[in-house]
């Protein structure tokens, strides 16, 4: 496990390394004596930006975008019949437009990436096929919005120049809107992941202020908490930004600990899977090798960036997933984590995290059940690698109270298990809790575990006792009899087959 300490210099470093940075498409601008003095900066029909409040707080420093000839911005559009040679797009060509096979039927999705990222990326182009290849999908539209020249070093100027970038969008979208004489944005849907889910609220405020249209969806990938954090809604995303808004935070967490995502519930609903701070599968143990400059660099960026970016490898796999992907609302991850909000019920929600939200949050908003001016935070556990999709079981496991129980008396070890469906596919393998427990007879334990589908609910289980010694433990020390515990019963209930099995053991004692 890493330190405050440790984690903060590899922050510190991480912003070192990109000030060094000399990339040829990194944006510089003049500085001059006068700068700090002027208050706002104006782009001809893109309109002015204001450096007063509300764009002095909680940031360290304050710019003006770059100029939109030198942010370069480019639209990449790609459809069914042009997958690999997208035409590429400027706000303002209406030719281009006319020319680009957009189907005026849709959907639309905008795809945009975060800080020193481009386009060009990998993600980006595994989430455009996705939204494609979706069945229905035949008249859709993916347009991504690469800013690259505008996401590099240092960040407070990228954070200055999504603002510009933003508004750049909405008169993209206004022209499309005109060109193709759509009726409303309803089946246009933004996706931002960082710095971009920032940008998409930024779209979205300026095509209600300039054009009198609300996008239809915003979905916000882990969006930047750096320079976002408790402002106020005009300075970030928010739930007003689109008729529906929905979040996927993955690295909620302060940023001394490597956290970039942010953490306060800005959606219509919130998501926040394994906790929404650290995800399974990305390494926490906050070590990098002394080298040269450049390969550290990107060493401890892909260190902190592994769950900054799981969300959008969960949002990409919620596409079309292999399993139902189901998050659960409850106060807290402690108290979902605990068992406690594992029935789908008007008081603990049931959504699907991802791309599918929208539909089940349609539902649940005819049935008046979800206000929407309200938000709705809801968890989910996933796996450690693809697929991450996982199924969730209440597991409650009842330590007999019977006389051979209590002869043989407490024990402490590990209870596993591995659920088996009617075809006697096996799940992965799983223990109730990460650490030795201390049981005695009588005693229930109960707790939320996420396997992986075998596309049936469980009709059997496995179940497995691990004991180890501690030699610094006494309670773990066996001189006369074997480590064993007697188990009364098993209760296993899925939460998406809404299904109960009580399991009583055909052997004793574990």
């Amino acid at each position: 496990m890493y330190n405050r300490t440790s984690a903060t210099l590899m922050l510190q470093t991480i912003m070192v390394l990109m000030e060094k940075q000399n990339l040829t498409d990194v944006t510089n601008f003049p500085g001059t004596f006068y700068e700090d003095a002027e208050i706002e900066r104006c782009y001809d029909k893109f309109g002015c930006f204001s450096k007063a409040y509300p764009w002095t707080e909680h940031r360290p420093d304050n710019n003006f975008p770059a100029p939109p000839e030198s942010l370069g911005v480019r639209y990449a559009v790609f459809t069914r019949r042009n997958r690999k040679l997208p035409v590429l797009l400027k706000t303002d060509d209406t030719e281009k437009i006319q020319n680009a096979n957009i189907d005026p039927k849709g959907p639309f999705y905008f795809i945009s990436h975060g800080f020193l990222e481009g386009g060009h990326k990998i993600w980006i182009q595994n989430m455009a096929d996705a939204l494609l290849n979706l069945e229905g999908n035949d008249a859709a539209s993916v347009i991504v919005v690469d800013w690259r020249r505008g996401s590099q070093p240092p960040y407070g100027q990228a954070v200055a120049n999504i603002r510009l970038v933003g508004v750049m969008t909405a008169h993209l979208i206004y022209n499309i809107y005109n060109n193709l004489r759509l009726r409303n944005l309803e089946n246009f849907h933004f996706i931002g992941h960082s710095l971009g889910a920032h940008l998409a609220g930024y779209c979205g405020h300026a095509l209600q202020k300039e054009f009198n249209l609300k996008l239809g969806r915003i979905t916000g990938l882990d969006p930047a908490a750096p320079y976002f954090s408790n402002t106020v809604t005009l300075v970030r995303l928010d739930r007003s930004d689109a008729h529906y808004v929905d979040i996927i935070h993955s690295n909620a967490m302060p940023l001394y600990y490597s956290g970039f995502g942010i953490s306060e519930p800005i959606g219509h609903v919130d998501f926040y899977p394994n906790g929404g701070s650290t995800q399974p599968g990305c390494k926490d143990d906050g070590g990098y090798r002394s080298v040269g400059d450049s390969d550290m660099y990107m060493q401890v960026v892909k260190f902190v960036g592994c769950n900054h970016e799981r969300s959008y490898e969960y949002f990409t796999e919620s596409i079309a997933p292999n399993c139902p992907f189901i998050a659960i609302q409850c106060k807290s991850y402690e108290s979902f984590l605990a068992g406690n909000c594992s029935t789908c019920d008007n008081k603990h929600l049931c959504i699907p995290m991802g791309y599918h939200s929208l539909n089940v949050y349609r539902r649940l908003q005819m049935g008046e059940l979800v206000d929407t001016n309200s938000n709705i935070a809801l968890f989910a556990l996933t796996g450690g690698n693809k697929p991450y999709c996982r199924v969730h079981y209440e597991v409650t496991l009842k330590v007999s109270n019977s006389s051979e129980s209590r002869i043989h008396g407490p024990d402490v070890g590990r209870v596993s298990l591995t659920l088996l469906d009617r075809n006697n596919n096996k799940s992965d393998h799983k223990f109730l809790n990460t650490e030795q427990k201390y049981y005695r007879p009588g005693y229930t334990e109960k707790g939320l575990i996420a396997f992986k589908d075998t596309g049936h609910p469980p009709v059997a289980a496995i179940v497995e006792w691990k004991y180890e010694t501690d030699l610094l433990n006494p309670l773990t020390w066996r001189l006369l009899k074997s480590s064993s515990i007697y188990i009364e019963y098993i209760k296993i209930s899925s939460i998406e087959y809404n299904t109960e099995n009580q399991l009583s053991p055909t052997w004793q004692p574990l």
